[in-house]
């Protein structure tokens, strides 16, 4: 296995791999190493998934036939707040309005529209500092999952990360409407 194969396992270990974080890395992935990088994780009970029209690579928990003798979960599984939730919701829709309107290459979006978005679900609050810090706070956690990146030429502006579509999919709206239903029900909106 070569030096661009060992990149590729690293980046992917330590989470969502994007072909910008090291496109060498990433094309030696997708061309050269895809079998012995796979068949590597498949050993630990991983399955690697590679969205290329999009340009990013993950490692998900393998799920085993019956029969097989399963593994232990390696990745585990992350209880989200309802505002990440709901953030995570505001960007899938954002960047599926991106992709039917713009013709530019990557999804944008500013903090004041992030806040304008949450603002509208989250209702009004006498305490705006308070609302505010938490608004700052959700942002940064969606961050820390790596569906947004700040920007570094445009102040107060995101890159919604592509990845988001392949986590904000149609059983995980099912399963996020299933707990705004609990949330309501025991009117716990924090």
């Amino acid at each position: 296995m070569n030096r661009d194969a060992k990149t590729a396992i690293i980046l992917l270990l330590q989470g969502i791999f994007y072909k910008s974080d090291n496109e060498k890395a990433f094309y030696e992935l997708l061309y050269n190493s895809y079998s012995a990088v796979s068949e590597y994780f498949e050993t630990i009970g991983l399955e690697l998934v590679i969205e290329e029209n999009d340009g990013y690579a993950y490692l998900k928990n393998r799920v085993f036939e019956e029969g097989e003798e399963a593994l232990p979960k390696l990745i585990k599984s992350r209880e989200l707040s309802y505002k990440v939730s709901l953030l995570c919701v505001v960007l899938r829709r954002k960047i599926a309005e991106f992709e039917v309107q713009s013709e530019h290459e990557r999804a944008v979006i500013g903090k004041e529209d992030i806040k304008g978005a949450l603002e509208l679900f989250l209702g009004t609050t006498f305490n705006e500092l308070k609302m505010q810090k938490e608004i700052e706070s959700t942002i940064k956690k969606v961050e820390d999952l790596g569906f947004l990146k700040k920007l570094k030429t445009v102040e107060e502006a995101y890159e919604i990360k592509p990845s988001i579509k392949a986590f904000v999919n149609a059983s995980w709206l099912d399963d996020l409407d299933k707990k705004l239903q609990e949330y309501k029900e025991a009117k716990v909106w924090s």
